[in-house]
């Protein structure tokens, strides 16, 4: 990652999108993080920035992307927009020669993240997609044990995020296919198979055979699907993802096997094979499940904010890590189509 960096404090962030996920995760990140310094909102709804803008202490607001980006000196965009948002708006801002947080996921498919991938090579900038999950604190241990190969090679993950039934309808652009880009492949599975790829040590993913069904009636995207997911080092993959579960409460689940041992999430516990026997090496994690989930979001933005002022020289979770998590994405959309396995290319 050689691209130029921010050159000096305090970072003037613009933020577009002033919906729930700014208001409740983002913007107080950035209010207390000591070398931002919030300069412009951006919504189609000048109401809704006005009142985000007083509350934060932000002098300017837009309706328009175009204009803050022409008007203000901005180092870093924030995108928190709807997903068929995200392209245009991530490519007007690196032309711009801004850096780029984009929520995930990045775009709707993989052409469009390819073309997100170009723009910043071309425009020498940076662009990080919010995947919040690799920074929580559970997982952190989790990889910790991994890299130090306590584990062995991992042979087989299972994943699965069911959410509980309910009457209530998502979002309506959440459902809407031609905004979100898909179901719940988009919203909870791109999360997981973010999470399991690096996990793994981001190994090439070969082929995936995927059913995806739609078990609300209302619904014309898919709120269940079953996929199974091959990759070049020999390891399987299975994931079972729903939005409306008959089951009266959430379930996340995460299961990675090796030659030595295994590890699950939620709850948090390791096991390996030592002198013959399976011994517990669990970590002991105090934080609740709502710390825990708060954490993530704050040390993403934090870790996104460190690269830019050189205070640690890795960056995770790039657009060009989410090219090849898109691989998969549409890779498993197309065996939904095709209702046959497909090879990645």
């Amino acid at each position: 990652m050689n691209r130029k960096r921010n050159a000096g404090l305090p970072i003037h962030v613009g933020i577009v999108g002033c919906g729930g996920i700014a208001q409740v995760i983002h913007m107080p990140i950035l209010k207390k993080h000591p070398d931002v310094k919030l300069t412009a909102l951006c919504d189609t709804d000048a109401s809704k920035a006005a009142i985000l803008a007083d509350k934060y202490d932000v002098q300017q607001i837009y309706e328009d992307i175009d204009d803050m980006l022409q008007r203000e000196k901005l180092d870093v965009v924030f995108i928190l927009t709807p997903n068929n948002l995200h392209l245009p708006m991530t490519l007007l801002a690196l032309e711009a020669g801004k850096h780029v947080f984009v929520e995930k996921p990045a775009a709707r498919n993989m052409e469009e993240v390819a073309r997100i991938s170009a723009q910043a090579e071309k425009s020498d900038k940076l662009v990080m997609v919010g995947m919040q999950n690799r920074f929580r604190t559970d997982v952190q241990a989790l990889r910790k044990f991994i890299l130090a190969e306590e584990l062995g090679s991992l042979f087989f993950i299972k994943g699965r995020w069911l959410q509980a039934y309910h009457q209530s309808i998502k979002q309506p652009w959440l459902i809407n296919k031609a905004i979100s880009g898909g179901g719940v492949v988009m919203d909870l599975g791109i999360q997981l198979i973010d999470l399991i790829w690096w996990l793994a040590g981001k190994p090439v993913p070969v082929s995936t055979k995927s059913f995806g069904y739609e078990i609300s009636e209302y619904l014309t995207v898919e709120d269940f699907c079953v996929a199974c997911i091959t990759f070049e080092n020999n390891l399987s993959v299975s994931l079972e993802l729903s939005w409306n579960f008959p089951i009266d409460k959430d379930h996340m689940y995460l299961e990675l096997a090796g030659r030595d041992g295994t590890a699950t999430l939620h709850p948090m516990r390791i096991q390996k094979i030592m002198h013959g026997q399976i011994v517990h090496i669990s970590p002991n994690i105090r934080e609740s499940k709502i710390v825990n989930f708060k954490m993530g979001y704050q040390r993403e933005v934090n870790h996104f904010l460190d690269f830019l002022t050189g205070r640690t020289d890795h960056l995770e979770s790039t657009i060009d890590d989410a090219l090849q998590v898109f691989r998969i994405v549409d890779g498993i959309y197309s065996s939904f189509a095709s209702k046959r396995e497909v090879v990645l290319e």
